[in-house]
């Protein structure tokens, strides 16, 4: 156990991503995080704490950490010694001096079209009734409506059975073909796949046989719980099992031309820090593990991440509520705030208006638009409802606006994307990241795009107008006023429900 004192005016931001909400953390807070073990949410994790005051805690284990009215106490059941390391001014300073000890960048990022085009999921669209029909047309209906091609992403139901990495064929009978005609259409094809195996089968046994699963600390199968019920799981920390799992996912690729993977699951949840597996680790990093196994594919995407920030994956928020204030669009600004500082900079956002099947009890039209306007100027974009198919027609359109502006912005986004694999600077960044010293630390509804696109997005139900909090220099509106700042100052701009606030630095 270690104990430090906070220094005046500190903040503090790191562990897990769906904490968020509640940073940073400061000398009036009171708090405990336990990145071991088992957690009861779908996220992305490190074990890094960052600090305002240009300090950082690094671990290569998870722990426990509190933050309790100026006294920060570090908890850790394993060997791997805490390094406590000062001296780097500010947040970014922390930042960077961390990631080039810890998470150096590797050159390496996913591919150009997660950047430059929207992202189509099938999920909340068609949920498990994923069919050659209802895919292609998914697919037309994205066209048809003027929307750009991009990444498609087929979800959970394709396949024969969770473990058995081939296409249903009662749903899809010619795998190649509807692969095939998607590309035509130029879209690029990912299916869904994950850790799980169903517990009955010529698979399950197979894998059994060949040691490729967990087993709980008494040498059983481990059966864990997940979203659809009780299933073994495939142990990433043997290469022998890797092995195996590229054999099938390459497999795909050859013989029907798929380009990626969602890598669902692997959460820490799913694990047992006292699983018998090849190599004994903590919990958290098998999904680390798990993320290893999948970086192979440049088109892919976890929702599940531990100590891998600078690794060349997609990190998409874990799923979001449809609604304005509980795991909904509130989360958006300040869990991708979390996710950059520990090092997932190729990021995205749940799909717009959320991603939690069966969450949506009639679509809230306000919610939807305001979605897509947040998620506009990020990183990626990613949509699985239609617009046309839940929304009025004039909400409809204000919301293609906003996808097709992501679209605008997609080659600069793109270079930022290529400067972080460098670098390791994000690209999406906090405003305390970007203008240290000038009272932002508590700032979480405002981000900026790279350094020159601060963006203001109206986060709360029925507002029509907001304010915004400008750092020192000139700045530029959408129709080129000028807005002069000292630094500070806070102008209140009116927002209508089509319009979306951002601003870009003059030079």
């Amino acid at each position: 156990m270690k104990k430090l004192k906070m220094l005046s005016g500190e903040c503090w931001w790191g562990g897990r991503v769906p904490d968020g909400c509640n940073m940073p953390f400061d000398e009036k807070s009171c708090i405990k995080i336990d990145i071991r073990g088992r957690a009861a949410e779908n996220d992305q994790s490190a074990s890094m704490f960052l600090s305002s005051c240009g300090r950082y805690i690094w671990n290569d284990n998870p722990f426990a950490i509190e933050f309790n009215n100026g006294e920060i106490t570090l908890s850790d059941e394993g060997d791997s010694p805490f390094e406590i390391k000062e001296g780097f001014e500010n947040l970014r300073g922390a930042y960077l001096a961390a990631m080039k000890a810890h998470f150096p960048f590797s050159d390496k990022l996913p591919d150009k079209l997660f950047f430059t085009a929207p992202q189509y999921n099938t999920w909340m669209a068609l949920g498990t009734a994923q069919t050659t029909e209802n895919i292609l047309k998914y697919a037309q209906d994205i066209l048809d409506e003027g929307y750009p091609p991009g990444v498609l992403m087929i979800d959970g139901g394709w396949q024969e059975d969770y473990g058995v990495l081939e296409f249903h064929k009662g749903k899809i009978p010619d795998p190649a073909l509807l692969v095939y005609k998607l590309h035509k259409m130029g879209f690029k094809v990912m299916l869904w796949t994950s850790p799980i195996v169903s517990g009955a089968g010529d698979r399950f046994k197979l894998l059994r046989k060949k040691g490729y699963l967990l087993k709980t600390k008494d040498g059983e199968i481990a059966i864990r719980r997940w979203w659809s019920g009780f299933s073994p799981m495939i142990d990433f920390t043997n290469p022998e099992a890797v092995e195996w799992m590229y054999e099938q996912l390459d497999s795909l690729v050859e013989r029907y031309g798929v380009d990626g993977y969602k890598f669902d699951a692997g959460d820490a949840s799913l694990y047992a820090d006292d699983d018998i597996i090849y190599k004994p680790m903590p919990a958290r990093n098998q999904t680390t593990a798990f993320n290893l196994m999948g970086e192979k594919y440049s088109f892919n995407e976890f929702r599940a991440a531990h100590n891998s920030g600078g690794r060349p994956i997609v990190a998409r928020l874990h799923d979001k509520m449809h609604n304005w204030d509980d795991r909904g669009i509130n989360t958006l600004i300040p869990n991708t705030t979390v996710q950059t500082l520990l090092g997932y900079a190729y990021c995205c956002p749940d799909m717009v208006g959320g991603g939690t099947y069966g969450s949506i009890d009639g679509i809230d039209e306000e919610l939807f638009i305001r979605w897509a306007q947040t998620n506009a100027l990020m990183p990626m974009m990613q949509v699985s409802l239609l617009p046309s198919r839940v929304l009025s027609e004039k909400s409809s359109e204000i919301v293609k606006k906003y996808i097709m502006l992501h679209k605008k912005f997609g080659e600069y986004i793109y270079g930022l994307a290529e400067e972080s694999a460098k670098s390791g600077e994000p690209i999406f960044r906090c405003m305390e990241y970007q203008f240290p010293n000038e009272g932002f630390e508590h700032t979480n509804d405002q981000f900026m795009l790279g350094n020159e696109y601060m963006v203001a997005p109206v986060v709360k139900k029925g507002v029509t107008k907001r304010e915004v909090k400008f750092p020192k220099g000139e700045w530029l509106d959408e129709a080129g006023n000028v807005i002069s700042a000292k630094g500070g100052e806070t102008l209140t701009f009116d927002a209508p429900i089509d319009k979306l606030l951002y601003f870009v630095k003059k030079n």
